[in-house]
C-alpha cells in the first residue's frame, strides 16, 4: 500500500489567515495590498508637513515670554559709613542704592597741631539696631577747648569794662566835680551884683559903655564855667559818653556770637546716625562706623547689552531671586543707561527694589534671578540665541 505523506502545514495555514504567496484573491487582482499604497503615499508627504509645521512655527505672529536670566548682588536699602580721612579729617557719607545717588556727606577738619579724639558709643555693637538721631559717637578737640577759654576770659573782661564805663567815676571824683561845680556858681551869683550895679550906672550914662561892656564879658565867662563844671559832673556820674557804651556792647555781643558758633560746631562733634539700620562689620582700617538699612533690600543686576532693549521695553520690570522658598520678588526701579564691561561681557547696571526678602538671604550674596522682558515671536528669540552667541554669551 503506497503511503503519501501531505505537506506540512504552513504558518498561515496554521493560523487560519489564507495565504497569497503565489497567487492573488479573485477579489484584489491586479491590486496592491493597502498598507502598501498608504506608505508609498505618506513617505513624500511626511518632510512636507514637517517643513511646513516648523516654518508656521518660526514665522508666526505669536509671541513667548522669554526672561532674562543672569545673577544679582544683594544690598541694604542705605549705608551710611564714617571714614577717617588722610588728613585726620572726618568724612560721613550716605549712600542710597535705591537711587544709585549719594544722600550727601559731612567733613570735620581740624587745624593741623590739634588733638582730636573719637569716640564710638558703648552701645555701638555688631548687629546692634539704631535709629535715626541715635547718638553713635563723640569727637573731642584740644583747638575747641582752648579757643573757647580765650573767648570766655575776653567776653568776661569786656562785660566789666562796661559794667565801669556805665557807672560813672569812683565817688572822690564825682564829689570833685560837684565841688567845682559849687564853686563857679557860687562866683557867678556874687559878680551878678556887680553886673546889677553897672546896669544902673550904664542906664543913667554914668559909666561908659567900653566899661559897661567889660562886665558883661566877665559875667558871660562865669555862666560858661558853671556850664563846663555841670558837664563834668555829669560825666563823672554817668562814665563814658554814649559812642563809647556802644562801642564796648556791639564788642561784647561779636564776642557772644563766635562763642556761640564754637559751641554749635562743638555740638556738632556728637555724631548721630541719620537713618535707621544696624551696625555691620567694618573690614577697611579707616573705617570707623558702617550703620545699614535692613528693612529693605535692593538687588544690583547686569542686564547683557543684547537684552537691554528688551527689559527697558517694559515700564517695571518683574525680578524673581530663585533658590529661595519662597523665591524672592522685586521690581525694577532704575536701568544705567551706560554700557559697562563685567568679566569680558557688556552689561547695563539695573537697580530692583525686593518686595519681601527670605531669612537666609543676606546683604552681600550673589544669587541667581530672572527678570521680565517683553515677549518675543521665535523667528526674534532665533536671532537672540545667534546674536548672543557672537557675543560671546550663553542664554
Amino acid at each position: 500500500m503506497t503511503s503519501s505523506t501531505a505537506p506540512p502545514a504552513t504558518g498561515a495555514q496554521e493560523s487560519g489567515i489564507p495565504s497569497h504567496k503565489g497567487r492573488l484573491d479573485p477579489d484584489h487582482a491586479g491590486r496592491a495590498p493597502f498598507w502598501r499604497s498608504a506608505r508609498i503615499v505618506l513617505r513624500p508627504v511626511v518632510p512636507t508637513l514637517v517643513f511646513v509645521g516648523a516654518a508656521l512655527a518660526i514665522f508666526s505672529p505669536t509671541r513667548y515670554p522669554v526672561p532674562v536670566h543672569t545673577y544679582a548682588t544683594v544690598t541694604p536699602a542705605q549705608k551710611w559709613i564714617l571714614v577717617k580721612g588722610s588728613n585726620g579729617q572726618l568724612v560721613a557719607r550716605t549712600f542710597n542704592y535705591q537711587t544709585g545717588m549719594s544722600d550727601g556727606y559731612r567733613v570735620s577738619n581740624f587745624t593741623t597741631g590739634s588733638s582730636i579724639t573719637f569716640t564710638v558709643g558703648p552701645s555701638m555693637t555688631l548687629g546692634r539696631h539704631v535709629s535715626v538721631g541715635d547718638t553713635v559717637g563723640w569727637i573731642s578737640s584740644s583747638e575747641t577747648q582752648e579757643r573757647l577759654v580765650v573767648l570766655n576770659g575776653q567776653l568776661t573782661a569786656a562785660e566789666r569794662l562796661l559794667a565801669v564805663n556805665a557807672t560813672g567815676q569812683k565817688a572822690e571824683i564825682v564829689a570833685e566835680a560837684e565841688q567845682r561845680l559849687q564853686f563857679a556858681q557860687r562866683r557867678r551869683n556874687d559878680y551878678q551884683a556887680t553886673v546889677n550895679r553897672n546896669q544902673a550906672l550904664y542906664d543913667r550914662h554914668l559909666i561908659a559903655a567900653n566899661d559897661y561892656d567889660n562886665v558883661r564879658s566877665q559875667a558871660h565867662d562865669l555862666d560858661d564855667e558853671v556850664s563846663i563844671a555841670t558837664a563834668n559832673l555829669q560825666s563823672a556820674r554817668t562814665g563814658a559818653k554814649p559812642e563809647q557804651l556802644a562801642l564796648a556792647e556791639s564788642n561784647i555781643t561779636a564776642l557772644k556770637n563766635e562763642i556761640s558758633a564754637i559751641n554749635s560746631r562743638a555740638a556738632t562733634y556728637t555724631l548721630r546716625s541719620p537713618i535707621d539700620g544696624v551696625v555691620t562689620p567694618t573690614a577697611a582700617g579707616d573705617t570707623l562706623l558702617t550703620i545699614a538699612n535692613t528693612s529693605e533690600y535692593v538687588a544690583l543686576v547686569p542686564i547683557g547689552q543684547v537684552d537691554y532693549p528688551r527689559v527697558a521695553a517694559l515700564r517695571s520690570p518683574g525680578l524673581t531671586i530663585v533658590g529661595y522658598s519662597p523665591p524672592v520678588q522685586g521690581r525694577i526701579v532704575a536701568i544705567n543707561r551706560e554700557v559697562q564691561t563685567l568679566y569680558g561681557q557688556k552689561v547695563v547696571m539695573a537697580t530692583a527694589v525686593l518686595n519681601s526678602h527670605a531669612g537666609d538671604l543676606l546683604p552681600g550674596s550673589i544669587v541667581r534671578c530672572r527678570v521680565e522682558g517683553a515677549p518675543l515671536t521665535a523667528l526674534e528669540y532665533g536671532k537672540l540665541l545667534f546674536v548672543s552667541a557672537a557675543a560671546g554669551g550663553t542664554y
